[in-house]
């Protein structure tokens, strides 16, 4: 396999880490008006380590990096509290 062809498989994967990303987003909007009927707080702790030590736990077991993973993953929460604090009318996406 060409240098190009493994490149382009990769192209082909980041476009999906991205789709999967957007919809993680779009979940995050529909757990923000849940959390809004339910008069619940944005940030939630006990979740949001349960999400964490999943992912690492996930990536021990695929044989990659659990810190640089877990990393990614705190990220996509900070993300997803975002997403939702702007659902709210607090956050600062467009």
């Amino acid at each position: 396999m060409s240098l190009d062809a493994v490149r382009n498989g990769i192209r082909e994967i980041d476009k999906r880490i991205i789709d999967l990303v957007a919809e993680r987003q779009r979940l995050a909007t529909r757990i923000a008006r849940l959390k809004q009927e339910n008069s619940l707080p944005i940030r939630d702790d006990e979740q949001r380590r349960a999400v964490l030590d999943r992912a690492f736990t996930y990536a021990v077991e695929s044989r990659i990096d659990p810190v640089a993973v877990r990393n990614i993953f705190e990220i996509l929460i900070d993300m997803n509290e975002e997403r939702q604090r702007e659902c709210s009318g607090d956050g600062n996406l467009p």
